[in-house]
């Protein structure tokens, strides 16, 4: 197999040495030949001057540079907190009034009070509630239009005990979907007008049409082979809380303005303070990192004794590192395109941040982390899907294939053959069906669902999707 380095860029950086490049570079090939692992990684460093050192590898020949279009994922969070701080520093919003001043229907269930819940308790993930309808509909499924939206945001609502921190992408979402009701311009126009055009992110958008090519995420199958590729996101499903693409390039600018809390294309005022600061507690170690706080659109941890911001991206394969440390003014992109090497990102970066500050401990950090990776990728092919479970078109029952639709307004489901294999399109996604032992599952990429299917005495079929039926029309 051809082995290739895809980019090695220098970039003048006093904190950066030769040698400290090749170390990452090395550390990357290394980890990826030694796990035998498909796809694209890389990782870059960015400091108050900009992209400081950028590197990509990949096994198959797979093409990745510093402009090649990826999807962030929730990283989007921390972009859409600052477009709140951006038009907070307008006059246009106010984040500590409730929903309800800015939009009394919106939040319509019985179970919740918009009197009670302001905006930035919902981009700090501090709300109090989430909707599986609205979260399946923006995440995965699609929906019609805001109409629809709204609906589902009011079907199946969980409210929880307090208002704690509980991360969710529902809080964000429906801040956005109150912007466009003050202003009258969508959340993706206005990620546009004051955010993208501003910085000159010429490569980063909310519109996954928008971009002719994009590096697919690659599904792992359980004995380490390629089950599927794909992004798996439309337009429709490309949202406030995970749906920017961007590049390395823009993404290094984006980081830099960060480092540098430069907001002189941006706004009047500092916006970075309410941005950078923790705004609500939280306890949860993720990887390395010890997390006790939330900003605004970041996660405040701890890492190595250092203060880090973090704010990660993953979805469907795709698994996005993007963090700074404030005080060394010193950041890390690191990306990765293969669902089991979703952990080596994280590694990477904090190698990185390890050699650049003269860590005493980098090695023993290194063989720690190294191991979670591992554990990481094992645990993935575990769980991965069998190629063998596929289900051939000469096996399954002809008079169960077709459209199937739903009382409670998901969206239908649909069974067809291609390629002799039997396929399922829920909403937006499309995948594969498998046969574990006597259960049905539908593989879609980026989620997986238990089937079951019933033959009624009229000879008519259903099916239960989880929790959800449907009826053959």
């Amino acid at each position: 197999m051809n082995l290739i380095v895809l980019a090695l860029l220098s970039f003048s950086c006093g904190a950066i040495t030769a040698a400290d490049k090749q170390a990452i570079n090395q550390l990357l090939q290394d980890s990826i030949n030694e796990q035998q692992l498909r796809g694209v990684t890389s990782v870059a460093v960015v400091d108050e001057h900009g992209l400081a050192f950028f590197t990509a590898y990949s096994r198959d020949g797979s093409r990745f540079d510093k402009n090649t279009p990826f999807l962030i994922a929730s990283h989007t969070k921390a972009m859409t907190g600052t477009l709140f701080a951006i038009l907070a520093d307008e006059d246009r919003i106010d984040i500590n009034r409730p929903v309800s001043q800015y939009d009394k229907a919106l939040l319509s269930s019985p179970k919740l009070n918009g009197d009670d819940i302001t905006i930035k308790q919902l981009l700090t993930h501090t709300g109090g509630f989430t909707s599986i309808q609205h979260t399946f509909a923006t995440a995965y499924l699609g929906y019609d239009d805001n109409a629809a939206l709204v609906q589902a945001l009011n079907q199946q609502v969980l409210v929880a005990p307090d208002k704690s921190f509980r991360y969710s992408n529902t809080g964000p979402i429906v801040a956005s979907m109150i912007l466009e009701t003050v202003t009258g311009k969508s959340w993706q126009q206005l990620m546009q007008e004051k955010l993208f055009s501003p910085l000159g992110l010429s490569n980063t958008t909310t519109g996954i049409s928008d971009v002719d090519t994009i590096i697919p995420a690659i599904t792992s199958a359980k004995d380490g082979e390629v089950f599927s590729r794909g992004h798996h996101k439309t337009d429709k499903t490309m949202h406030a809380a995970g749906g920017v693409v961007s590049t390395i390039s823009d993404m290094a600018t984006w980081l830099q303005v960060n480092i540098n809390q430069d907001h002189s294309a941006l706004a009047k005022h500092n916006i970075f303070v309410p941005l950078h600061s923790k705004q609500v507690p939280q306890s949860k170690d993720y990887f390395s990192y010890r997390r006790d706080g939330y900003t605004l659109g970041w996660d405040t941890a701890e890492y190595n004794g250092e203060r880090i911001l973090t704010r990660f991206g993953n979805y469907g394969g795709y698994s996005t590192h993007v963090s700074f440390m404030p005080e060394r003014k010193l950041g890390i992109i690191a990306f990765t395109n293969l669902d089991s090497a979703y952990a080596l990102p994280h590694l990477l970066a904090n190698f990185a941040y390890n050699r650049l500050l003269n860590k005493d401990n980098t090695a023993a950090k290194l063989a720690e982390e190294k191991e979670r990776v591992k554990a990481a990728i094992t645990r993935t092919f575990s769980e991965a899907p069998d190629l063998q479970q596929i289900v051939a078109a000469s096996t399954f029952p002809a008079r169960q294939l077709g459209s199937y639709s739903n009382e409670q307004s998901w969206p239908s489901m649909v069974f067809y053959v291609e390629a002799e294999q039997v396929k399922v399109r829920w909403g937006v996604l499309s995948g594969t069906l498998l046969k574990k032992e006597e259960e049905y599952y539908a593989n879609l990429g980026v989620i997986e669902r238990p089937l079951s299917f019933q033959l009624n005495e009229d000879q008519s079929a259903t099916v239960t999707n989880g929790s959800l039926r449907y009826s053959h029309q």
